[in-house]
């Protein structure tokens, strides 16, 4: 991406900080063409090569910011020698306050000086005609993890009339137990200018640390996911139905897997296992077929490269989960919140998946793990191969309809909640004088 001369500032502006993959500007996607509409300028700041190349690998993101609108401002900030300064900001400032050196006066005085310099190298990156309004009431958007980051303070302080806004990287559920009670504010409290915009109060409950997410100052939002809303789903939902009842006459089914990469979830030879026997497995059963495969953005190295060069059938897809999901019959996911995506566009999802082999980040449950996309109702559950051969088989039968029935409330509460993100959201900006009540 080539530098950019930014422009003078005559409207309202919304600037986005993106660090780790595109999963963050999909959350924001449905918020930022809200504010489009409200003739807010957007820039957003990619603040690593990764984020930045796992956006032009998404094609609905990467369509959005390279739309011809001259409202949107994209801005490199990454590179090797920036990267590096914001990781041993991020180190400097963690151990820092984990060790409370700032009793120590020599080395309180030493950081000061490591964080002005680190100050300084961010700074230089922001965008020259946002860094000359810092008394402007600018909007702020970071993945909430950011709030650990020395770079979160610095912003702070340099625009401090500014609103500042949180959000989770996608729209996985954090809650574990879906049956317990959760009490939620009343009303949003509008004299604050720090917002978590999270999915649910029970995301929150799981993710609390009783630190900076704990912070007074830090007013929670909760507005489920915006691009569960209807609004946002509406036309994909009528491709997707269009697609499906096209389905006698057609010679082939197409078979979407949203798949994982090994690394801290599982080895390699668990990944290339659980590839080949999803293949050898639908070979078996579906003689005409189709494989459009979704990596995680994480998913570098994936067995699905070599496959594909050896076969027709398989193709590596960069589209959108959504727009993937409107041309599939159904979908086998290898664990991972992209099953909501495919579910809310009716089309049934098998997760293959052995949550008791495979543990990290499981939900335990009376003995054993299990996982939350199964405690939702939204997902065919296959631990094996066996199992997966049998859910194909029923999906066979049925015609590859999509069952609701075992849906869990707490999923019902989510969309609701998803459908109505844009009145809390509006009620935030009109509480600050920034759009018309």
């Amino acid at each position: 991406m080539q530098p950019i001369v930014t422009k003078s500032i005559k409207n309202k502006t919304a600037v986005v900080f993106i660090a780790g993959s595109a999963g963050e500007l999909d959350w924001l996607l449905p918020i930022l063409n809200h504010l489009l509409d409200k003739n807010f300028n957007i820039k957003i700041l990619f603040l690593s090569r990764h984020s930045l190349r796992s956006v032009r690998e998404n094609s609905m993101c990467n369509r959005f910011i390279n739309q011809k609108n001259n409202k949107i401002e994209t801005v490199f900030c990454g590179g090797g020698f920036f990267e590096k300064i914001e990781y041993f900001a991020y180190i400097s400032y963690r151990i820092f306050l984990k060790l409370n050196l700032k009793r120590i006066f020599i080395i309180k005085h030493l950081y000061l000086i490591f964080d002005s310099l680190f100050k300084f190298f961010f700074l230089k990156k922001i965008p020259k005609d946002i860094l000359q309004c810092p008394a402007k009431k600018h909007l702020f958007f970071s993945e909430f993890p950011s709030l650990r980051r020395p770079r979160d303070l610095w912003i702070k302080k340099k625009f401090k009339n500014s609103l500042f806004f949180y959000f989770p990287h996608s729209p996985h559920i954090y809650s574990e137990d879906l049956d317990e009670n959760y009490q939620e504010p009343p009303s949003i409290n509008f004299h604050k200018n720090s917002y978590l915009l999270m999915g649910h109060p029970k995301d929150y409950s799981a993710i609390n640390d009783g630190r900076e997410l704990e912070n007074s100052s830090l007013e929670k939002v909760f507005v489920g996911h915006p691009k569960f809303s209807d609004n946002w789903l509406s036309g994909l939902k009528k491709k997707a139905k269009n697609f499906q009842i096209t389905f006698n006459d057609r010679r082939k089914v197409n078979i979407l897997i949203l798949s994982r990469g090994y690394g801290s979830y599982f080895n390699r030879d668990s990944h290339v296992k659980l590839v080949e026997s999803t293949v050898k497995t639908i070979e078996h059963l579906i003689p005409e077929y189709n494989i459009l495969v979704k990596k995680h953005p994480r998913e570098t190295s994936s067995h699905w490269n070599k496959l594909s060069e050896h076969s027709s059938s398989i193709q590596i897809k960069n589209d959108h989960i959504l727009e993937l999901a409107t041309k599939a019959d159904f979908v086998i996911s290898f664990w991972g919140s992209g099953s909501m995506d495919c579910f809310l566009l009716g089309v049934p999802v098998i997760e293959y998946w052995d949550p008791i082999k495979n543990n990290k980040q499981q939900v335990f449950e009376r003995g054993s793990y299990t996982t939350i996309y199964r405690k939702l109702g939204i997902v065919l559950s296959s631990n094996s191969e066996k199992d997966l051969r049998n859910n194909i088989l029923k999906l066979l039968d049925k015609g590859f309809k999509s069952d609701s029935q075992g849906m869990h409330a707490h999923f019902n509460d989510l969309i609701s909640r998803s459908n109505n993100w844009d009145k809390k959201f509006n009620e935030i900006l009109s509480a600050h004088k920034l759009i018309g009540n």
